[in-house]
């Protein structure tokens, strides 16, 4: 009766052992193909994002922060025009302007959103206007356009770390470009860091000369 209790109870033992066993395996494969399924979603989201970035108009740059700072401050920017970092603690007024203004300016409207065009001031007559048509398309909203010598493309076209940049083969803007600006003005409107709406009142660049 003794060994027949023993060997009941080695049976026990083993199936228990058995069914620990099988729980662990049952475990590892589920936490195996879980991690597989991770691994190929992470790898459709960077996937993803790659063809997204390939498919946006211009270049990203790296955010170089919101400090205000004074319009004298001096700073290494990482793109021309810069896209981010340190600026004046007040916006321009959305629109058109003539003469080039301070860009410490015009990088606190693209903080709230906005997006600079700028152009080097030697651009022929009829392409100036084809940027205020632009302009003028878009009901000016939250658009700022002022020439600006220290480019080095004839029209740049920034948003909070972002830039596109376009070089003229003659003296005409093509519509490949017109369409460029128009692609990367819908992709990065309201995408600053700070959310304002258009109203909200800047100042006349002139004023701080």
């Amino acid at each position: 009766m003794e060994e027949q209790n023993l060997s009941r109870g080695g049976a026990k033992r083993e199936r228990a052992t058995s069914a620990a066993r099988r729980n662990r395996m049952r475990t590892i494969m589920i936490v195996a193909v879980s991690l597989v399924v991770l691994g190929a979603l992470i790898w459709g989201i960077r996937a993803a994002l790659r063809q997204q970035e390939q498919n946006t108009p211009g270049q990203f740059f790296p955010d170089q922060g919101q400090q205000h700072v004074a319009l004298d401050y001096q700073f290494t920017y990482n793109s021309n025009p810069p896209t981010s970092g340190p600026h004046y603690a007040t916006p321009a007024n959305w629109g058109v302007y003539d003469y080039p203004a301070n860009d410490k300016i015009f990088i606190h409207n693209m903080e709230h959103g906005g997006i600079w065009i700028s152009y080097k001031p030697d651009m022929p007559v009829g392409v100036v206007n084809d940027l205020k048509a632009i302009v003028n398309e878009f009901g000016g909203s939250k658009l700022v356009m002022a020439p600006r010598s220290a480019n080095d493309s004839d029209i740049a076209v920034a948003a909070w770390t972002r830039l596109l940049k376009i070089n003229l083969a003659g003296n005409d803007i093509t519509e490949d470009h017109l369409n460029q600006i128009r692609a990367f003005y819908k992709a990065f409107k309201n995408h600053g860091p700070e959310d304002v709406p258009d109203f909200m009142p800047g100042i006349d660049p002139k004023s701080t000369q």
